[in-house]
């Protein structure tokens, strides 16, 4: 089997297309899409490209690894025009919590005060977070109601962990979430309020992540400034992030979304699943929230690819090139649009 895949330059956030090449057929998977600018500058050219060189009209598969616009925006628009001849769309429903509050008015929330004053009595010394924070998120939730109304119910499908969701093509498996994994990032009892509060207010934990860092300590040992475990903080949807895995023999190649370690060692068997990988989207944008030395030391993947901008953090990317299995690590950042192929009995490129 042929593997060909496209890592976009869209910043901090998401855009692949996925080619898998056999004698006689083909599938092209798009997971991601980033912000919604990138659909037409980025996006929609690579797709169209690819698309004409397999004879399809559309992508057989959509997926979206979770909520946040640097994943989802594009998607909208790619959706919108090619739906009539997408196969399958692979994305979560609204959690009850957030679906509630779609349901209700969008547009006279944005600039009601119930949400703010209930962030505000949770968090009282973050108010001017909590005003600039839930404007943001608030007015990207039509974005969100956009995305998942523009695609059928027929064409709609949850993904979890143990699922090989497409019958002709068994490389392909889902390994997270677990259902009752993401059932416990968004349980009934929570209220949307305390769920926007922890996709915005900022501990001191990702303050300090964005701080500039002194080069040298990260050169000398990368692998040693990656943080512990509790160290780390990462959003309920980030975490819920689906988790994909290719299967070529005995190669895998897995794609994280923003998921983070402890998403990643929610996967059971994750030491089994996750050991010695062929190659690797690194997780969240390299930043160094969703990724321990642990987790590098099992994972050592001979290719480690990233997209990512203001969030790279540079110690992620050393300490994966310091293994000794690895080949190659590129990042966007750095080098624009990045292409992987792995053809049967040839190196990879």
């Amino acid at each position: 089997m042929t593997v060909k895949i496209h890592v976009l330059n869209v910043k901090d956030g998401d855009a692949i297309i996925v080619e898998l090449i056999k004698p006689k057929k083909s599938l092209v998977m798009v997971i991601d899409g980033g912000e919604p600018l990138y659909y037409t500058q980025k996006l929609k050219p690579k797709l169209v490209e690819v698309l004409q060189l397999h004879n399809k009209k559309a992508p057989d598969v959509v997926v979206c690894t979770h909520y946040d616009s640097d994943h989802i925006g594009g998607l909208i628009p790619l959706i919108e025009e090619y739906i009539a001849d997408i196969k399958e769309v692979w994305v979560h429903k609204t959690p009850e919590l957030i679906a509630g509050y779609l349901n209700a008015s969008i547009a006279s929330e944005t600039t009601g005060s119930t949400v703010h004053d209930s962030l505000l009595h949770l968090h009282p010394k973050h108010e001017k977070i909590i005003h600039e924070k839930t404007e943001l998120y608030i007015e990207s939730l039509p974005q969100l109601k956009r995305l998942l109304d523009s695609i059928p119910t027929d064409k709609l499908k949850q993904v979890f962990h143990k699922q090989q969701p497409l019958t002709d093509w068994p490389e392909i498996k889902i390994l997270g979430p677990t259902k009752a994994y993401y059932d416990s990032l968004f349980p009934p009892t929570k209220s949307f309020a305390h769920f926007v509060s922890e996709e915005f207010i900022e501990t001191p934990e990702t303050q300090a992540n964005l701080s500039v860092k002194p080069l040298f300590p990260i050169l000398a040992n990368p692998c040693a400034r990656l943080k512990k475990d509790s160290e780390t903080y990462l959003t309920p949807t980030n975490k819920a992030s689906i988790i994909l895995a290719i299967d070529d023999l005995r190669r895998r190649y897995l794609f994280t979304g923003d998921a983070g370690i402890e998403s990643l060692k929610k996967i059971p068997d994750y030491e089994k699943e996750l050991k010695n990988l062929f190659f690797l989207k690194v997780p969240h944008h390299a930043s160094n929230n969703n990724i321990s030395r642990e987790l590098i030391e099992l994972m050592q993947p001979i290719y480690a690819y990233n997209s990512g901008d203001k969030h790279q953090d540079e110690e992620v990317l050393l300490c994966l090139a310091a293994k000794k299995r690895n080949k190659l690590v590129k990042s966007t950042k750095t080098q624009g649009d990045l292409f992987f192929e792995k053809q049967k009995g040839r190196s990879a490129k």
